[in-house]
């Protein structure tokens, strides 16, 4: 029976939802699919910062949606059959992508109440019975939210889904899902990203894998739209390493950044000089980049 759901939601994700390859039909080539799609919708678009390491495959819109709705945003993250995470946003969603299986209440994803859905095997009167969220590391699962608005734009309906044979699990998907945030979209959602040890530290904290937590924000400085911090990471048991972060503000919101790709192409002989084609200020480059 778990085969047979887990083959049957396969089948609705890469089918009813009707993934296309690249960004939404609004897309305005930004390279950010959330990004472009919020120019085209009135629903508040969230990008997740932390996807438990898994990587952005696909990106699409259900194909469901009837003529004067609003397009859908579809994610596909991970491979489909081991550890894959589908996140669906849209107001209305046009078709509920959440499988078979069994309601286990309700937990706060930013402020709002997130239904909980375990994909035990309803017709195994056992597994049915004794179904735990725990149980969606096994079996997979998925979040339904409703989230905030922000400013003109319209509140969000948000499915997470996971499954396949390694699912993963309750806390990694909350996670997820409280890792959310709207995308920077300055014309139409305003505000300025702050320079503070308490919003780099949630940026830090939220994308670390489930084994690692922030222990602290040791350093930070920003310039001109970009910013580091120097952090402290461990796994709970003392055993901690120091790591440097790179930002870039986007509206109201620092983004976490690949330093290979932002902090340039090393000088010939002079790894410590700041390279002509990195986007990183020279005033923060060497801390930045020229570190661990």
């Amino acid at each position: 029976m778990r085969t047979i759901l887990r083959l049957a939601m396969a089948v609705v994700l890469g089918s009813s939802i009707g993934l296309v390859p690249g960004a939404p039909a609004h897309a305005m080539g930004s390279g950010n699919p959330y990004e472009d799609l919020q120019v085209g919708v009135t629903y508040t678009v969230y990008q997740p910062l932390y996807t438990a390491g898994l990587k952005l495959t696909r990106t699409g819109s259900q194909s469901a949606c009837p003529v004067g709705t609003e397009q859908n945003m579809v994610a596909a993250y991970g491979r489909q059959r081991t550890t894959p995470l589908d996140i669906v946003e849209g107001r209305p969603i046009c078709s509920d992508p959440v499988g078979a299986g069994k309601s286990l209440g309700t937990v706060s994803v930013l402020g709002a109440k997130a239904h909980v859905t375990v994909f035990c095997d309803l017709s195994n009167a056992t597994q049915s019975k004794n179904c735990s969220r725990n149980d969606m590391a096994k079996y997979g699962g998925a979040l339904s939210v409703r989230l905030p608005a922000y400013g003109k734009l319209r509140s969000t309906d948000v499915v997470l889904q996971t499954f396949g044979s390694k699912p993963l699990s309750f806390a990694a998907l909350l996670k997820v899902a409280k890792s959310m945030k709207p995308v920077a979209a300055p014309s139409v959602i305003g505000g300025t990203a702050t320079c503070t040890q308490t919003g780099f530290s949630d940026v830090i904290a939220a994308g670390l894998p489930k084994a690692e937590v922030l222990v602290s924000v040791d350093k930070f400085q920003c310039d001109s739209g970009w910013a580091y911090a120097f952090a402290t990471i461990g796994d709970g048991k003392g055993h901690d390493i120091g790591v440097t972060d790179v930002f870039e503000a986007e509206g109201q919101f620092w983004i976490p950044k690949n330093r290979s790709q932002v902090c340039g192409t090393p000088v010939s002989g002079h790894p410590d000089q700041r390279p002509a084609d990195s986007p990183v200020p020279a005033g923060i480059w060497a801390n930045a980049c020229d570190t661990n």
